[in-house]
């Protein structure tokens, strides 16, 4: 499992992998069955900062904010919020299909693009802020909740076919032995909630979570079939961003 570690660190972190590594099927399986722990571990970098600024500053909530949300961009890279930014520019064009492709293969970015990371950082950040208002922040939110959407995305990465036949998304499509990637995201996500649930005895929201997470790749791969023909690897970054934000918006729903 070292080499698709590395694999995941290597495409969706800044970490710097100095090393070349296999792109075989065995190691792309691998490295997305790895991705769920990265996800893990940046959050537990974002709660160490919350948890260092919190408990031993007197920062304003919306300094503390502003710094666990920069540490969990900054470590992607921001490549995630860069999928949602063309997936955005792509969209809100109403071109064609094929025009849309064209859209998020260009590097450049677009006025839809810049409306809508604004619009999703400003929301992002103010849920954020509010659950540390109320106190409802903790590490293990900030760890499980990237955590549990990179699971999802294994569940849409799994039911959605590519839209291309090339590029990187249908790479990844065609090298991953999906039996074995089915059978241990699931037993991912059953440890994980289970462990949530019972530290945190909040099984309620845990379950919600779990539930969500299992729903929202079915609705996401009927709007990306119908929009884009399928999965692509810009789409595969927007929804880890767009199911981090469901998954705090359902923390922020049971605690008001």
């Amino acid at each position: 499992m070292m080499k698709g570690f590395l694999l995941a660190l290597q495409f969706f972190t800044i970490i710097p992998i100095h090393k070349e590594l296999p792109m075989t099927k065995k190691y792309i399986t691998q490295m997305f069955i790895a991705l769920p722990i990265v996800g893990a571990l940046i959050g537990g970098v974002a709660a160490m900062v919350f948890w260092g600024l919190h408990d031993y500053t007197s920062f304003s909530s919306l300094l503390i904010t502003l710094a666990v949300l920069l540490t969990l961009v900054k470590l992607t890279g921001g490549l995630h919020l860069d999928g949602l930014i063309d997936m955005g520019d792509a969209y809100f064009s109403y071109r064609s299909i094929e025009k849309r492709h064209e859209i998020l293969d260009d590097p450049r970015v677009g006025a839809f693009g810049v409306m809508t990371i604004v619009f999703f950082i400003l929301t992002k950040f103010i849920i954020l802020n509010e659950l540390i208002l109320s106190d409802a922040m903790t590490f293990y939110w900030l760890i499980f909740i990237p955590f549990l959407a990179r699971i999802s995305m294994a569940h849409y990465l799994i039911i959605t076919p590519a839209s291309k036949e090339k590029g990187i998304g249908a790479f990844f499509c065609s090298h991953i032995s999906f039996q074995k990637f089915s059978v241990i995201m699931l037993v991912f996500l059953l440890l994980s909630a289970t462990l949530v649930g019972w530290y945190s005895e909040q099984w309620l929201i845990a379950l919600s979570m779990v539930i969500a997470s299992l729903i929202a790749p079915l609705f996401y791969k009927y709007w990306t079939v119908k929009n884009f023909n399928g999965s692509s690897g810009d789409l595969f970054g927007a929804f880890i961003e767009g199911m981090e934000l469901l998954l705090w918006i359902i923390l922020l729903i049971f605690i008001s």
